[in-house]
């Protein structure tokens, strides 16, 4: 039997990785060049192609965008349990069909982080169970019940009250109302679990927000201003007391690896490359901050770089899992680069199992440009008595662009915050 190999999110076969739009010669060119302009008053400025020192600020830096990462838990209805069910089965199904186990109790309480709920869950919940399959015991509605709320993913927050996640996660506007985030999900240094502060998301149709592209895997959504705990009420909006980190159209702010030919033969076409002696070098390193199987917040600081960049995608060797989608994925210096979202899967004949040769995340950049369009296409005539556009929804995205992020035209007017983390 093969070994198993843990999936961060949803994985992507060959047949969609040829359908990937690479890179125009010409950025790939400005990001290179941009990576080697070393900002002499920056807090962090190892850059590409220099030595990986870091100042010890680097550290602080990165606990503050920290703050703002959520677990994404979902208090999934009736119907969508019949769902989780059929695709269980047919996941049983299949590994049968290729003369492998079915999955074990362990698995299933990796799953469904059963290790995150109290003490002596795991034991009463498989109690009165014999050898049952996973689809076995999910079809009791009172057992499926006690595993409410499923960790379903990871996000974070690109604005006072505005939450990025993956489409895959939040799919469709209607599962708002099961969706919950968490905030402060961590433990301290001696491994004491922290209780988070928890969010529902603004399903009002006047003070909502609610955006989303399948084919970038994103989908922005809008917190409440308050959290569920109404003793925690005085902390107001999420991002007033976690911070946010800043969506940029910027696209230059992580470079691929790159080697001599590669570099010669852009010289061939007549770029101009700052690469000193036309030496290769290592893609530069991601960080990722992350929620894997629905856990207490993780970071994945070493033996992380970008293997490849593509027009809309990025590919980078790290390490995640199920639930670590929808973590924002950052350069040394702390600037969002990507929204994980799926694992790169390497199918052969001799293989009857998934192999991950990658993780892929969508381009910050790219997810701008992406709301700027619609933007655009929500604009209607302009009105012939007040001659204003009046659309809603192009209202509500001219908002956020406005306050929180940094384009090609400016930056953002409101400067976003990113306050040490406090709990309370």
């Amino acid at each position: 039997m093969s070994e198993r190999v843990n999936l961060s999110s949803i994985p992507i076969n060959r047949g969609q990785q040829q359908s990937l739009e690479s890179i125009d010669p010409k950025d790939l060119v400005e990001i290179i060049n941009s990576r080697f302009d070393v900002n002499p008053t920056s807090r962090i400025n190892a850059v590409f192609g220099n030595p990986d020192f870091l100042p010890f600020s680097f550290l602080e830096l990165g606990v503050r965008r920290g703050a703002a990462v959520c677990r994404i838990v979902r208090n999934f209805s009736e119907p969508f349990r019949q769902e989780i069910v059929n695709i269980v089965s047919e996941f049983e199904q299949e590994l049968k069909d290729n003369n492998q186990d079915i999955l074990t109790r362990q698995e299933i309480e990796e799953i469904f982080s059963m290790s995150e709920k109290e003490q002596g869950f795991v034991k009463d919940f498989f109690s009165n169970l014999a050898q049952a399959s996973p689809s076995e015991v999910l079809q009791d509605p009172e057992r499926f019940s006690k595993l409410l709320p499923i960790p379903v993913g990871t996000g974070f927050l690109v604005g006072n009250s505005y939450l990025l996640t993956n489409h895959h996660i939040l799919p469709d506007e209607k599962l708002c109302h099961e969706i919950i985030a968490e905030f402060g999900y961590d433990q301290d240094g001696l491994g004491r679990k922290i209780p988070p502060i928890a969010y529902k998301l603004d399903t009002n149709p006047e003070t909502g927000f609610f955006e989303t592209n399948e084919n970038l895997d994103y989908t922005l959504v809008k917190l409440q201003d308050k959290p569920v705990d109404p003793d925690l009420s005085i902390l107001g909006r999420a991002g007033d007391h976690f911070g946010w980190i800043t969506l940029d159209e910027n696209s230059t702010r992580i470079a691929p690896p790159v080697d001599k030919t590669k570099i010669e033969n852009l010289k061939l076409d007549g770029f101009d490359i700052k690469i000193p002696q036309s030496k290769s070098l290592e893609g530069e390193p991601v960080n990722i901050i992350q929620h894997p199987k629905g856990r207490r917040k993780q970071v994945i600081l070493s033996s992380n770089r970008v293997t490849e960049i593509y027009k809309q995608f990025i590919r980078y060797q790290a390490d995640a899992d199920f639930s670590s989608s929808g973590s924002p994925v950052f350069n040394q210096q702390w600037q969002l680069v990507a929204l994980h979202h799926a694992a790169v899967e390497d199918i052969n004949d001799s293989k009857t199992m998934f192999e991950i040769t990658a993780e892929e995340g969508v381009r910050t950049c790219e997810i701008v440009k992406d709301l700027k369009v619609k933007k655009e296409q929500y604009d209607p005539e302009v009105d012939s008595i007040t001659e204003q556009k009046s659309n809603p929804k192009s209202q509500k995205i001219q908002t956020f662009i406005t306050n929180f992020v940094d384009t090609v035209e400016k930056k953002a007017e409101t400067n976003s915050t990113y306050p040490a983390p406090t709990y309370t």
